[in-house]
């Protein structure tokens, strides 16, 4: 499978989907592309730095655990129209359509480096004539504004050959129908002569497209939209706080019985790849045009952002110290990851409050099904909890992630003879916990919110 040497123009090869498209990134967002992709008829090729992964997909192995059944691997490979290779591969990176999935985060902060690189690498492989990069990575306006021109070495507007797209993925991992087929896409380019072929790339594989006006419009979608629901989960968890001797949880769920106001829990941190990070790629660019320079994020355009965001970088801080003044021996983590059934360490809520315990001289164990012992020690600090052996030697358990394993949680509590106390992140074992013997406690209810001092 190579890229296309024909000399037809690149809409109509699009057009007939004999266009070969190379996918940078073997991450969810990138392989679920490269997929469908591969399923509407391209020849696809997806770059992956890890040479495992790239072996992995070779063999039809979806290499992301928890993903096996949500990305149709077996399926896009039938047709020989889907392959993996490194970014060393030559034809892959002198394609003429591109779609760069790389990450934009590490430790909780945007990066730039990996986006830099894959643009430098397509920059150097051109060699004249038509070419597409669709940016399905998170990035800010300043991206757009200065690192893209920078690494291309072109400003978008000066090669009419360049077709720029942003194209932000939209996924909710926790619901199979709201995938990258049915959600729909926002796609916006450089230039307007652009949009017709991003249009012929994505209406492809999305149900609904819907053009921007521009890619900085497009571009600035995910962001926002991530960013709505950040302002909210902060203050689903600033409520929790100032109200400590309500059911919490309960008002949220009556409130969500109106008919615009959606129900959200407290929670011990907001998690994932890309939630968190949203006000941080909002705020950069914020009150510039296009190429007007350093921005006024710090100056104050965005006060309810920044309030949130220091709010929010304290709140592991006071999760820590609530579980420590309820805690009872030692304390159990359940869940590394911030979704169910997946291995997605990025953002972890669980991670962050074990960090906290341990700082606080607490003795933290922790289990994921979806981690090794080993990496469990690595990435939080905290000793490895052996499931379900180790559930009778804890004072207190957190269940942060409720992953199917831990499904019969109930049930194996109730067999031990003085089991742990337990404090249910989201509320996810109450109904067959409350009332037992178990002491159990939902985050947010007065039980894990000790009352706050009495005002003079």
């Amino acid at each position: 499978m190579k890229p296309s040497t024909s000399p037809r123009p690149l809409s109509a090869a699009l057009q007939d989907r004999t266009e070969s498209v190379t996918v940078w990134g073997a991450g969810y967002i990138g392989l679920s592309a490269a997929c469908a992709l591969a399923g509407a008829g391209f020849p696809c090729t997806v770059l992956d730095t890890d040479g495992n992964r790239v072996s992995q997909i070779n063999a039809g192995v979806v290499p992301l655990p928890g993903f096996e059944d949500v990305i149709p691997l077996a399926e896009a490979r039938s047709g020989g129209r889907l392959r993996a290779a490194s970014p060393e591969d030559a034809a892959a990176v002198a394609a003429r359509v591109h779609l760069v999935c790389v990450n934009t985060d590490r430790d909780g902060r945007p990066v730039t480096g990996p986006l830099t690189e894959v643009l430098t690498a397509i920059a150097g492989a051109r060699t004249g004539g038509e070419t597409l990069i669709a940016l399905e990575s998170t990035v800010s306006l300043r991206w757009l504004d200065e690192l893209v021109p920078a690494a291309l070495g072109a400003a978008p507007a000066s090669d009419p050959s360049l077709h720029l797209v942003a194209a932000p993925r939209r996924d909710w991992m926790l619901s199979p129908e709201m995938n990258l087929r049915t959600l729909p896409r926002v796609v916006g380019t450089a230039r307007p002569e652009s949009l017709p072929l991003a249009r012929e790339l994505y209406e492809a594989i999305s149900e609904v497209v819907h053009p921007a006006p521009d890619w900085r419009h497009a571009g600035l979608t995910k962001p926002v939209e991530n960013l709505y629901r950040y302002l909210d989960l902060v203050l689903t968890n600033q409520l929790a706080e100032a109200y400590p001797g309500l059911d919490v949880p309960e008002v949220l769920r009556l409130a969500g019985t109106k008919w615009n106001v959606p129900t959200f829990h407290p929670s011990i941190g907001i998690g994932g790849y890309c939630i968190p990070l949203s006000p941080r790629f909002a705020v950069d660019g914020a009150g510039e045009g296009p190429g007007e320079g350093p921005g006024p994020a710090e100056d104050g355009l965005l006060p309810l952002v920044a309030a949130a965001m220091a709010w929010d970088g304290d709140h592991p801080a006071r999760v820590a110290e609530s579980i420590l003044r309820i805690a009872d021996g030692p304390i159990g983590i359940l869940g590394l990851s911030y979704a169910p059934n997946a291995r997605i360490v990025e953002g972890s809520p669980a991670r962050r409050l074990a960090e906290h315990l341990l700082a606080r001289g607490a003795d933290v164990l922790l289990h994921d099904p979806y981690f090794t012992p080993e990496e469990i020690t690595s990435l939080t600090g905290a000793r490895p909890l052996s499931w379900p052996d180790d559930l009778g030697s804890l004072g207190t358990l957190v269940a942060v992630t409720p992953h199917d394993l831990y499904g019969d949680l109930p049930a194996r509590l109730a067999a031990l003879a003085d089991p742990p106390a337990v404090v249910d992140n989201l509320g996810s074992y109450g109904a067959t916990l409350r009332g037992t013997a178990v002491r159990y406690a939902e985050w947010g209810t007065p039980a894990t919110r000790p009352a706050a001092e009495p005002r003079p």
